[in-house]
């Protein structure tokens, strides 16, 4: 695949991998804590994005669908810290 090609395939799963784990951090902090929150959800999707496209690139000479299933796994990346941090606040 070339880079144009991935380049779409960035522009059409960015939106998706940040839009609900924003909204969620969004809508679950107080204001005091929003802007810190966002920030670091903000962070994590950038992480696991730019790890899984590094990873995805790789595969996908060879192994397309593992790569694919990758992309897909670093989608939810992002909600296991949103998980976390609702247990524990749950817990307080």
């Amino acid at each position: 695949m070339d880079a144009l090609t991935w380049v779409i395939v960035a522009a059409f799963y960015a939106p998706l991998h940040y839009l609900v784990p924003l909204l969620i951090t969004a809508f679950r902090s107080s204001d005091r804590e929003r802007t810190a929150r966002l920030r670091r959800t903000a962070i994590d999707c950038t992480l696991s994005m730019f790890v899984g496209f590094v990873l995805v690139i790789w595969l996908a000479q060879d192994r397309l669908q593992l790569a694919m299933s990758i992309l897909f796994v670093s989608m939810l990346v992002p909600y296991a810290r949103l998980l976390r941090a609702g247990e524990a606040k749950a817990g307080s």
